[in-house]
């Protein structure tokens, strides 16, 4: 009697072989996609979060300070640090503001300005503009 068939070790050996032919054929796609709209999102939703607990006090507790140098930038209450957000070294920060931003009771924003990530590799940047007289936040591509 004959046997056309194939065993299952053999059809598992193939597929395997096929899987790690593949795997270094196929090009390095980046794990960094979406990075920016996730590092955007989380700044915006942070400066929205000082925002409102200023609005709450009459003296402001919260501000937010960037380091462009070092890639980070730390959310603060009063004068320690309560989060530390650091970007990866691909990508780099710059805030056009002159200051540590804080917001006033009214929820007017001091030393409002613009927040940008640039990706190094490819050039794309993604900035939060924080507007001057409302402190209303708002993404660019």
């Amino acid at each position: 009697m004959k046997n056309y068939g194939f065993t299952l070790f053999e059809v598992i050996t193939v597929l395997s072989l096929i899987g790690i032919i593949l795997a270094f054929c196929v090009p390095h796609i980046a794990a960094d996609f979406g990075y920016m709209d996730k590092m955007s999102g989380e700044f915006l939703s942070d400066v929205r979060f000082i925002q409102m607990e200023a609005m709450k006090r009459p003296v402001p507790q919260y501000s937010l300070l960037v380091d462009s140098d070092n890639g980070k930038y730390y959310l603060r209450k009063s004068s320690s640090d309560i989060k530390v957000v650091s970007f990866k070294n691909r990508y780099s920060i710059s805030y056009t503001g002159r200051g540590v931003l804080y917001f006033t009771i009214e929820g007017i924003p001091v030393h409002p300005g613009t927040f940008t990530i640039v990706d190094k590799k490819t050039n794309d940047s993604k900035s939060v503009t924080i507007v001057p007289a409302t402190g209303r936040t708002i993404i660019l591509e």
